[in-house]
């Protein structure tokens, strides 16, 4: 007998934020079996704090806004060192994402005649961020949560990962961890791997 716990999914996704969720949603729509990792508890993530709003050129307030102003401030935003490609595809899918969550329960804060609003923020041209007062986070977390609960995608709360399992090839199979409340191991095996846990930018000595 093993003198560990292990689970064997298509997919397991580590972190429980805001991209964790979606990506778990993703791979469960593809039908996928999925499995949420998070260290704490779910909805504790750091996505809460994101209290300023979405940037989406919907155009609700400003019909001029675009697809292609938006990647314009963004690289400029980003002194040109930005990814172009991926501020373009953020630039033309954050409308499509917004009334994505809308459909799936997030109540933005709307116009007089009933579209989501959109405020100033800097570094933009038009205003163009969907907000829920000043807890968009919040509402963004509860949204995507609840949409990953109601699909049934399994989660495992309080599951601190240590470090990935690589195969013979050296490809990532999985990962390891430990339950927080007892200390005990647990193993992960999965086809894909996503690391939604955060804090990149500490990858680099300045930032």
């Amino acid at each position: 007998m093993p003198d560990h716990e292990s689970h064997r999914y298509d997919v397991i996704v580590i972190g429980a934020g805001g991209a964790g969720l979606r990506a778990a949603i993703e791979a469960n729509g593809r039908g996928l079996r999925t499995a949420i990792i998070c260290k704490s508890l779910l909805g504790k993530a750091h996505t809460v704090m994101a209290e300023g709003g979405v940037a989406a050129a919907m155009g609700n307030v400003y019909p001029e806004d675009n697809w292609q102003v938006h990647f314009r401030d963004t690289m400029r935003g980003g002194k040109y060192l930005n990814h172009w490609r991926m501020a373009q595809l953020h630039a033309q899918e954050a409308p499509a994402r917004v009334y994505e969550l809308e459909a799936w329960g997030a109540l933005f804060d709307r116009t007089d005649d009933g579209r989501i609003t959109q405020r100033d923020f800097g570094g933009h041209r038009y205003a163009r961020l969907a907000h829920v007062g000043d807890r968009t986070g919040l509402e963004l977390i509860r949204t995507l949560q609840q949409r990953a609960v109601s699909l049934g995608i399994d989660v495992f709360m309080e599951c601190k990962i240590l470090r990935l399992l690589t195969d013979a090839s050296g490809a990532v199979s999985g990962a390891v961890g430990y339950w927080r409340p007892s200390g005990e191991t647990v193993v992960f095996e999965a086809k894909a791997t996503v690391l939604a846990t955060g804090s990149i930018g500490r990858c680099y000595t300045y930032t």
